[in-house]
């Protein structure tokens, strides 16, 4: 038995929403390195501003370069001894 979805388009868009999701993802682990190890008080718009535009980059970037832009960015993670 075959599947009604072949439509090689609808794949790549998948393919394209999982890659976002998953540079997301790392961004947001990155994030939370420094938030994690540190006291922060109180939250502004610019850090909130930040924050949401390093995670959009960085799932952007994973749409660009796929998995070399995330192996790149967990090799750096696992050199920083964390």
């Amino acid at each position: 038995m075959t599947s009604d979805n072949t439509d090689p388009k609808q794949h790549s868009s998948l393919k394209v929403i999982y890659r976002f999701l998953g540079g997301a993802t790392v961004g947001a682990l990155v994030l939370l390195i420094p938030v994690t190890y540190s006291t922060f008080d109180n939250f502004g718009l610019v850090q909130v501003g930040v924050a949401l535009l390093l995670v959009t980059l960085c799932g952007l970037l994973s749409i660009v370069w796929g998995e070399k832009f995330i192996d790149v960015v967990m090799r750096m993670l696992n050199g920083t001894g964390l």
